[in-house]
């Protein structure tokens, strides 16, 4: 109730390949790290913009290469991180939290979704002065582009085995 809620979200964003639940579980994961850093409140922002990547831009997740990108911005008026903190976030069960705060996975499982859809994340943070995380991920005509037409596939019936193995007799069935 203390923290106040903007959106900025794009009406004209460009297509995305990437998986809906997968995009709503980082989005989840950095609005709780967001409002967990402002305990006495403060503000969340959330945005969304095409973004164009002309020259290579080095983030903290990687290299963004040159592109059209949709992103996703979410920073916050929080404690910020130090550079310490900052080396390891994204690292599976690292937290800044109490032992019964939290597990550590949340930037851990943002991380690897947005590497799975071959996008990278940049990271700004101030102690005492808050928190952006933005993610890039690569506009669908961008995968496209770079995957190339496909190849008639050229699978025919073969003479394949299938093991199946199970202890339960009515299982196998």
């Amino acid at each position: 109730e203390d923290i106040e809620l903007v959106t900025l979200l794009d009406g004209g964003l460009d297509a995305l390949l990437a998986d809906p639940g997968q995009i709503e579980q980082v989005i989840v994961n950095l609005v709780v790290n967001a409002r967990d850093a402002m305990p006495r409140g403060g503000r969340l922002e959330i945005e969304t913009f095409n973004h164009l990547v002309r020259t290579p831009q080095r983030v903290e997740s990687g290299v963004l290469g040159p592109g059209a990108y949709v992103a996703l911005r979410v920073s916050d008026t929080g404690t910020g991180m130090d550079e310490a903190t900052r080396s390891q976030i994204f690292e599976p069960f690292f937290t800044t939290k109490s032992a019964t705060g939290g597990t550590g996975l949340g930037l851990a499982s943002v991380y690897g979704i947005v590497s799975q859809s071959r996008g990278q994340i940049e990271v700004e943070s101030r102690v005492g002065e808050g928190s952006t995380f933005t993610i890039y991920l690569p506009a669908a005509h961008e995968v496209l582009l770079e995957s190339g037409p496909e190849e008639p596939s050229s699978v025919g019936r073969g003479r394949e085995t299938v093991l199946l193995v199970e202890d339960s007799r009515p299982v196998r069935k």
